[in-house]
């Protein structure tokens, strides 16, 4: 299978064939219509304030000032103990963090 789709002229063939329906998914994919669904992330959902600083190449001061500011919110797993979502890990490094104040994406 991975032959004909590498082939141009068999990937056409295959969009030519294929049903109304597949026909018309194909159609909103291309006008952009579509959500493309993106793999979860492996590891933990939660991760430790000294990882989030590594992923983020921050030291961990600077992430204590990140969660003290809003850009980030931190989840207390015991007292005195606390993680950041990997969710928003990758939304402020992707740019598309909702907690990030207006006008500082791509700084």
């Amino acid at each position: 299978m991975t032959t004909s789709i590498a082939n141009p002229n068999a990937r056409l063939i295959r969009i030519l064939q294929a049903t109304p329906e597949q026909q018309a998914l194909i159609d909103k994919i291309l006008e952009g219509k579509v959500a493309v669904s993106l793999p979860m992330a492996a590891g933990p959902l939660l991760l430790p304030m000294g990882r989030a600083a590594e992923l983020l190449g921050v030291s961990r001061p600077t992430l204590w000032r990140m969660l003290n500011a809003g850009r980030l919110t931190r989840v207390e797993v015991l007292p005195k103990t606390f993680r950041v979502r990997r969710s928003e890990i990758e939304a402020l490094v992707n740019g598309t963090n909702p907690l990030s104040p207006p006008g500082r994406e791509g700084r």
